[in-house]
């Protein structure tokens, strides 16, 4: 009985070894064949453009229960397709945010009112993104100048450069070396 139960555990090793050896054989195909570039689910001449509201981009700090920084911007968005398009989300280049929230203009509705509407077809609409981030990005009175990308439902990306200044209470001024120096 013994013996039987023997060969039952090799004959299981033998053939799993085999399988092992035959997978590490096949390995670097199919990491190449899952590596390619999927395609698009983009329909044929999706074009947006995108021009940043300088009066509505700006950051300032936040201060709960540790230090932070809000971004907030506005666009004017060219769909030149013959598409809707919907924005679904945003981020600011190489800041990871902790929130994050984007929101298109009401295509019907002259009031100021946003949310998930979509940018119709041969259309100007506006964006909003709000971006706010632990800990702190910058610095007072230094403007942020950053890459805002947008992602829109065909995984379209938009890199729009924009500058966002800072608005809020002027930092403390630094005394200067010669007063430093003349303290002492």
């Amino acid at each position: 009985m013994f013996n039987h139960w023997v060969t039952i555990l090799l004959t299981i090793a033998a053939v799993g070894g085999a399988i092992a050896k035959i997978f590490g054989w096949f390995s670097a195909p199919i990491r190449w064949w899952r590596s390619r570039p999927k395609r698009k689910a983009q329909p044929k001449g999706i074009t947006l453009s995108f021009v940043p509201n300088d009066h509505l981009c700006y950051w300032s700090g936040v201060h709960n229960d540790q230090p932070g920084t809000f971004v907030s911007g506005h666009w004017h968005a060219t769909n030149s397709s013959n598409s809707d398009v919907m924005i679904l989300k945003a981020r600011l280049g190489k800041y990871e945010a902790r929130f994050a929230r984007v929101s298109t203009h009401h295509p019907e509705d002259e009031r100021n009112i946003f949310g998930e509407y979509p940018i119709r077809s041969h259309r100007l609409s506006e964006i909003s993104a709000d971006f706010t981030f632990f800990p702190p990005i910058a610095r007072a009175a230094k403007p942020i100048i950053s890459d805002v990308i947008f992602t829109d439902n065909f995984a379209n990306e938009y890199r729009v450069r924009t500058k966002f200044p800072y608005v809020g209470p002027k930092p403390a001024p630094s005394a200067s070396l010669w007063s430093r120096w003349l303290r002492r």
